[in-house]
């Protein structure tokens, strides 16, 4: 840089002379970068290190005033200057006033949106402007009341690898600008660039640690005040619990069930539905531990997430111990109408084998008593008829007991009590129990495959099978028993168990067939059904993770057909 460079200086001095000042200016300029390179690293605080840089490229350059500004743009776009250092610009009161508010916090943040100035000129175009006629320069636009002459100006900008980041800009040098002084300025515009840039990234890390807190605050805020349950785990260990899971649970609070093991809250079978995403199946039911030992069914969906910054499940539980208790009851009333319909009938079967009991007892008291006092053995003709009398009375005992123990297996209410069961036992029992609508209306036809056994409550499925026995048969009116059958199948394949029942009843008029399973639906007339049954049916198989399929034809008959998976998939309640 030339001697003129330099403040005052008039270019003229010898060649020594100004090679001594423009190793001073640059020397000097080193110095003043490397001391707010070094304050910006060690404190991070932007305020006074554009001051200083700025005071320094006034001093060196001899420029009357200037600025340190960062590019910004609005929403749309649109760019705009935000000063990061600006000389005095108290030309006016109002500006005196805003010089005087501002200056105290280093005059940081003054926004500038008129660009159709020499400054605006470098925003717009990302180019240097430098004039030294800057009062003929047809982009100089118009100057503020009160604004000094403006004589030579000089904005340079500096940008990183895709963007303009800000500029320098400077006024009023004597002698103008040239290139010399742009070379000179350029580890200025270097620094600048890497301290707003350092900024910026600040900036962006403070406000997505910012972000951060306030998600995890939202999110703890949000799961606090769900009426769901939620347990958040890792390792099938607690992390934390909502007011929602410290009530479902039965403790006073979450204090106490934090860092403990899920098995503490949750029964040893199900604690591995929780450890694991339910995302591709669905809630699944899972049993809880009540501090109280109270009975607590929970329908539980697991999600994976990162809480505290480590990857762990959040599992959200709704508590349907109550739902679940007015299904046991819905569903005892309706076996309770089932057998309620059932009634006549069942007091007809007992009767009849009764009867012959209590005659054929009969019959042997008179004839033991004639025999005794006659002296008679038991060897002869009148010993054999006393004998076969007692064989028909044992069978008909047996008998009753075979109908007692059929209503036993279906009235019982256990939902808890799994057991390995033969469907074709249930079957057997529950045509027996519905025998009575059966032999007069229809041929009883049984075709039973080979099946496997099922982990299953025999109650509930002699509730779906009784259901469908009695449907077949009030399918099909009396008079005509030759002519009609139904036909009770069973089968095993892929891994189910196909229980089919088919009548040659009336069959199901097509829009029928969508409301079928539907509560409260019935074609029966009025007073002879609560259409209740294929509801609860559809949804006891459900819940056992099987599915029932119904084909119909008017005039032909109909078929539903039941299947439940041999091994109990996860997720079902136990």
């Amino acid at each position: 840089m030339e001697r003129s460079e330099r403040p005052g200086g008039s270019g003229g001095e010898a060649p020594e002379a100004a090679a001594e000042w423009a190793l001073h200016a640059s020397n000097r300029l080193l110095r003043a970068l490397t001391e707010v390179q070094t304050e910006f690293i060690q404190n991070r605080v932007v305020r006074g290190v554009f001051d200083k840089l700025l005071t320094v490229l006034l001093e060196l350059t001899g420029s009357e005033y200037g600025f340190i500004g960062e590019a910004a743009a609005t929403a749309d776009g649109a760019p705009y200057l935000r000063t990061r250092a600006i000389t005095n610009i108290a030309w006016t009161d109002e500006l005196r006033a805003l010089y005087d508010r501002e200056a105290p916090r280093g005059f940081v943040g003054v926004e500038f949106r008129n660009l159709h100035n020499l400054f605006g000129a470098v925003l717009v175009t990302g180019q240097m402007v430098m004039t030294n006629a800057a009062d003929k320069d047809p982009r100089r636009g118009g100057l503020p009341p009160g604004h000094p002459p403006l004589r030579a100006f000089l904005g340079l900008p500096f940008h990183s690898a895709t963007e303009l980041v800000g500029m320098v800009g400077l006024a009023n040098r004597p002698g103008g600008y040239d290139a010399d002084v742009v070379a000179f300025l350029q580890p200025v515009l270097t620094t600048c660039c890497a301290i707003l840039l350092g900024l910026r990234s600040e900036a962006r890390r403070e406000q997505a640690e910012a972000e951060q807190r306030r998600s995890a605050e939202s999110f703890r805020a949000l799961i606090e005040g769900s009426p769901e349950a939620i347990f958040v785990h890792r390792e099938g260990r607690l992390l934390f619990t909502n007011s929602a899971a410290v009530r479902l649970l039965g403790h006073a609070d979450s204090a106490s069930l934090e860092r403990r093991p899920l098995t503490d809250f949750v029964q040893p079978e199900d604690a591995e539905l929780l450890g694991e995403s339910s995302k591709d199946e669905g809630p699944r039911e899972v049993r809880f531990r009540h501090r109280l030992d109270l009975r607590v069914l929970g329908e539980v969906s697991t999600v994976s997430l990162v809480f505290d910054g480590q990857p762990a499940l959040v599992s959200t539980a709704r508590d349907i111990t109550g739902r679940r208790q007015e299904q046991e009851q819905l569903r005892a009333t309706e076996r309770m109408v089932s057998l309620g319909t059932l009634a006549a009938g069942v007091a007809h079967e007992i009767n009849n084998p009764l009867s012959y009991l209590l005659s054929n007892l009969r019959f042997v008291d008179e004839e033991l008593t004639s025999m005794r006092e006659t002296g008679e053995g038991l060897a002869g003709e009148r010993g054999r008829e006393v004998r076969e009398a007692l064989q028909e009375a044992l069978a008909g005992s047996h008998r009753v007991r075979d109908i007692v123990r059929d209503l036993k297996t279906f009235s019982r209410d256990g939902e808890d009590q799994l057991a390995q069961v033969d469907v074709r036992g249930v079957l057997d029992s529950c045509v027996n129990m519905a025998w009575s609508e059966i032999r007069h209306r229809a041929r009883l036809e049984k075709d039973y495959g080979e099946v496997p056994l099922l982990e299953a409550n025999a109650s509930r499925l002699g509730q779906i099978f009784l259901n469908l026995l009695v449907n077949a048969a009030h399918a099909i009116a009396h008079g005509n028993r030759d002519g009609n059958s139904i036909h009770v199948s069973t089968r095993h394949e892929e891994g189910l168990v196909v229980v089919a029942i088919r009548d040659s009843g009336v069959g199901i008029p097509e829009e029928h067939l969508s409301k079928l399973f539907s509560p409260f639906f019935t074609t029966k007339p009025v007073g002879e059904g609560t259409g209740l049954g294929l509801s609860i049916c559809h949804n006891l198989i459900m819940t056992m993770g099987g599915r029932i399929t119904v084909d119909s034809h008017v005039g032909k008959g109909t078929t539903f057909r039941v299947f439940l998976p041999v091994k109990r998939p996860s997720g079902i309640a136990r």
